[in-house]
């Protein structure tokens, strides 16, 4: 598995609930504009706000919209290691090609705890992306740690979204699983260190430039440039508060999220519309 991974957003009606209209045409975008790798209930898809119920039906209309060609990843980590497993194995009964699973949140385990939780998940019978975002989890993997995760079966790359550079680099020394950039923002960073892909929050907006940046070693320097800003926007406020009011902005979808999170705040909202009408050559 490679190149671009759109982390897709899960757009709610004014009540709430979930827009499974809007959530198909979601899909149906991003395989039109070329996209082949979608994932979903990730922490751009608002998943801990996603009851079983939704993410049943989430899943099976995501598998149902996509073609035989394209995968579709789930979203499944959990702060305990049984529900992990479940929701792992949940989302592949569902339909699933392969799930990402992110460290334990909350529960603050060791470094061993860390590899026994992948070593339960890993005995799901369905490719497993590891994640590491130690902001959203206050845990990291140690490269170490990491080196004995890649022996385990089923265990096929890691997004990594860690912001030490320092770290960064021994994770691509280390070479040890096929690496998918986390943050838009530092792609070019991954890039140049050798990283298969991007897990993107962005390509929700503007897919086509995020492939032709993955694909195009040439005109990657111009669109990183181009998306400097509106990468470092994309986390002015927590994803996906600010993704959700880009596509609004643009008429996709409606820009309603599920408490905790609310609206873009409105210092921000002029400044990724600003943003985005410099980047009008790219829709």
């Amino acid at each position: 598995m490679e190149g671009v991974i759109t982390a897709l957003v899960t757009p709610f009606d004014d009540q709430s609930k979930v827009d499974y209209d809007a959530f198909c045409m979601l899909i149906e975008r991003q395989i039109l504009l070329g996209i082949k790798n979608i994932l979903i209930l990730g922490s751009t898809g608002e998943c801990e706000s996603i009851t079983r119920e939704e993410r049943t039906k989430l899943i099976k209309l995501a598998k149902r919209h996509m073609p035989s060609y394209a995968k579709l990843i789930v979203g499944t980590g959990a702060p305990d290691t049984k529900r992990a497993v479940a929701e792992t194995k949940h989302a592949k009964d569902s339909g699933a090609d392969a799930c990402l699973v992110v460290t334990p949140y909350y529960s603050k385990c060791t470094q061993e705890g860390i590899f026994k939780h992948y070593q339960e998940i890993s005995k799901v019978d369905v490719p497993i992306i590891v994640y590491n975002v130690p902001s959203r989890t206050n845990v990291n993997i140690e490269v170490q740690t990491l080196r004995k995760i890649s022996t385990l079966k089923n265990i096929v790359a890691l997004k990594e979204a860690s912001t030490d550079i320092s770290h960064i680099l021994d994770v691509f020394h280390e070479n040890v699983l096929p690496v998918f950039c986390g943050n838009d923002n530092l792609s070019g960073v991954f890039y140049g260190l050798g990283a298969v892909g991007t897990i993107s929050v962005t390509s929700n907006v503007y897919s086509k430039a995020i492939m032709e940046m993955h694909s195009s070693e040439k005109k990657r320097k111009y669109i990183l440039n181009k998306f400097y800003d509106f990468n470092n926007l994309m986390f002015c406020e927590p994803n996906p508060i600010p993704v959700k009011y880009a596509l609004s902005h643009l008429g996709i979808i409606k820009n309603n999220l599920r408490l905790p999170l609310t609206p873009l705040s409105e210092k921000f909202t002029k400044k990724i519309s600003d943003c985005m009408e410099s980047l009008k050559e790219f829709l």
